[in-house]
């Protein structure tokens, strides 16, 4: 039976500005990181190894769906991440074509600043890089993502740099 898999990625971008302060323009040459700057957990599958850390390697069959999606350290408050590529660069193709999807969703919310139970809800809209697993065998990709700091004058998001790095997937069949 086919299956959702999430992939949370979460980048420390205090890190990634701090060792790479000047990075790539350019979103088809992403600047690498090191492996400890990004952070992957998955649901929905059998992890292999590298659950929380950028090393994350993980089982798939064909036809489940991969849903990624991308957060800073502040959850994009501050600095935000936007994931924008995750192409093959070794092994065997098992990614379909990745597209984005959103989804407004009741979502749980604090009651009140200083009384968060009972919780309320209210609408909220959720977007994935998301792809189906079309063939069987073991990728290496990269996971792409644009950062976005706060500019000090306007407060409004601007660009800071295109990065990349290297997890696995896994296709059994």
């Amino acid at each position: 039976m086919s299956k959702i898999i999430n992939i949370l990625i979460a980048i420390d971008t205090d890190a990634v500005q701090k060792t790479y302060p000047n990075p790539s323009k350019d979103s088809s040459k992403p600047t690498g990181i090191a492996h400890n700057m990004g952070y992957m957990v998955a649901t929905g599958t059998t992890v292999n190894s590298g659950q929380g850390t950028g090393d994350l390697d993980i089982n798939a069959l064909v036809g489940d769906e991969v849903r990624a999606f991308a957060t800073s350290g502040s959850d994009n408050f501050e600095d935000s991440v936007l994931l924008y590529g995750m192409p093959q660069f070794s092994g065997t193709p098992v990614f379909g074509l990745f597209i984005y999807q959103s989804f407004t969703k009741s979502a749980v919310i604090p009651n009140s600043p200083t009384t968060p139970l009972p919780a309320k809800t209210a609408d909220e809209v959720f977007w994935f890089y998301q792809a189906s697993v079309a063939q069987k065998g073991t990728e290496g990709y990269m996971v792409q993502f644009g950062l976005y700091i706060r500019d000090q004058n306007t407060g409004q998001p601007v660009l800071k740099g295109y990065y990349a790095w290297d997890p696995t997937i896994r296709v059994a069949g």
